[in-house]
């Protein structure tokens, strides 16, 4: 009861704010007192975040006969005292949540296995395919909370889901869609480091003043953090800082921030750059783009009729079709502009609205809006990808898919190699390259404007009962892929009607 006590009198600490903590203390500090200060959940974050709940469901059937503790954080002393029944009870493999606290560290465990021999295996369920070191630290503050709280717990892991898996169609083989991969002898070494940690975050959190920390690379790792936005808001931000430098070296960048320079504008004539470093410099000095590539000829080497395609994608952790693997780009949706000479452009597209494998009937679509002839133009190699991947699960049009890829035309090292405006800011992607060629064209208007929001958004119209948000779903996952190529279009355009003089 004195532990509950402690558990309601103080500022607590959760796996979650620990590992916060550990990153900033600032962090932990806004998470504990000032959490509406965190920037808004967004699509994309929201759908891991239930991607990784529904790992979490799916890896609690590997324990059959295990026992959820259901009761959520508002009722954190009944969840205490329920998993404290069931594990003194001895009846169950395995308890789902289970919750303990010790020291004013209050863990809900996904996973307490009771082992052969006697004893417990902890383990932590994660959504991804590999272990990382934060998964360690994670494990750790959990096993010294258990331990402290009295559990015999004589292993630990963590579960991940394994890459290597290949889901029949029929049925998920859990043993294989899952890896474990032991972390007790990592975790058991963190342990001291744990016990002083703790201390010093109750330390801190005891305080009626937030610690000062100055904003840094800490707040992208191991998690970008969502007070970042907060504690920079008054920081002065450089025009065209250094980060717009594409791959400068870390040693460069060191010897920079030690003469003091932040501005691209800033930096001296003599400062060993490459190629591409020293035009962006130029660009941003000048206030003006530089052609510094024959971008009229490259554009020249197309062949006629040009077909400007995109694909969009979505990659369920949890396999859905023949033959994928965990996280598998599915393609659901393309969209295709065919320029023919003297003639306006021409659209077609198709998005698989069926719940069944969208790769057969999308590719058959694809082969038809493409033809015989004819380059086709993309932004990047991510089409590319695609095309090899359903060229491998579907033999039968195989030989006809590697053909189409015969006749890509990728437009990114066009403009990366004899085009930059200062408005690029260093990134080379279509988002930032647009407005800057095309003013005027860009994203804005659309519901869905970037290829996260259209995988999340056409998940949740495949789960929906309701048919209206199913087809107001579909229509704006169209009119954003369709806008991914008229952008190319476009694209083309503009770089057609760069004029020579303007030569770096």
């Amino acid at each position: 009861m004195k532990e509950l006590a402690a558990v309601a009198s103080r500022p607590g600490l959760s796996k979650t704010r620990f590992v916060a903590g550990t990153q900033c203390h600032l962090r932990l500090w806004h998470d504990t007192y000032a959490r509406e200060l965190a920037s808004p959940v967004d699509e994309a974050l929201q759908a891991i975040f239930d991607t990784g709940q529904e790992v979490g469901e799916l890896a609690c059937r590997r324990y059959p006969g295990g026992h959820l503790v259901a009761h959520d954080h508002h009722h954190v002393r009944e969840a205490l005292d329920e998993t404290r029944r069931v594990v003194e009870a001895g009846t169950v493999p395995a308890v789902f949540e289970a919750a303990f606290t010790h020291e004013g560290v209050l863990v809900r465990a996904d996973v307490i296995e009771r082992l052969p021999g006697g004893g417990w295996r902890m383990v932590e369920v994660k959504s991804t395919t590999r272990l990382k070191d934060v998964f360690v630290i994670d494990a750790a503050v959990q096993l010294w909370v258990l331990r402290g709280a009295g559990l015999d717990v004589r292993d630990a892991g963590v579960l991940t889901l394994d890459r290597s898996y290949v889901y029949d169609g029929e049925r998920l083989e859990l043993d294989k869609l899952f890896r474990l991969h032991p972390v007790h002898d990592a975790a058991s070494a963190r342990l001291d480091d744990i016990g002083s940690d703790v201390r010093a975050m109750h330390a801190m959190l005891a305080k009626p003043d937030a610690p000062e920390i100055q904003p840094g690379d800490h707040c992208f790792s191991p998690y970008p953090c969502p007070y970042h936005a907060h504690c920079t808001r008054d920081h002065m931000v450089p025009d065209h800082g250094l980060d717009e430098l594409s791959r400068l070296w870390p040693g460069h960048r060191t010897q920079l921030d030690a003469m003091g320079i932040r501005e691209v504008r800033d930096i001296p004539d003599d400062f060993p750059l490459n190629r591409l470093q020293r035009i962006i410099r130029r660009a941003v000095i000048d206030g003006r783009a530089q052609l510094f590539g024959d971008v009229r000829a490259e554009l020249a080497r197309r062949k006629l009729p040009v077909h400007h395609l995109d694909f969009e994608t979505f990659a369920p952790a949890i396999p859905r079709f023949a033959g994928t693997r965990p996280y598998d780009p599915v393609p659901f949706l393309f969209s295709v502009h065919t320029e023919r000479e003297g003639a306006p452009p021409v659209h077609r597209d198709y998005l698989h609205a069926g719940e069944d494998d969208p790769r057969p009937a999308l590719a058959d679509h694809l082969l038809e809006a493409l033809g015989p002839e004819g380059s086709i133009c993309t932004y990047s190699g991510y089409e590319r990808q695609v095309l090899r991947g359903l060229a491998a699960a579907l033999p039968r049009r195989a030989r006809a898919l590697r053909a189409l890829e015969a006749r890509l035309f990728d437009l990114l090292p066009v403009v990366r190699n004899g085009y930059y405006h200062p408005d690029f800011r260093g990134s080379f992607s279509i988002k930032r390259v647009l407005p800057a060629l095309v003013p005027g064209l860009g994203y804005d208007d659309l519901s869905i404007a970037d290829g996260q929001a259209a995988a999340a958004r056409y998940r949740q119209a495949l789960e929906s009962a309701d048919p209206v948000e199913r087809e107001v779903t579909f229509r704006d996952l169209r009119a954003y892929c369709k806008r991914d190529t008229l952008a190319l279009v476009e694209l083309c355009k503009g770089l057609l009607a760069l004029k020579p003089s303007r030569v770096a």
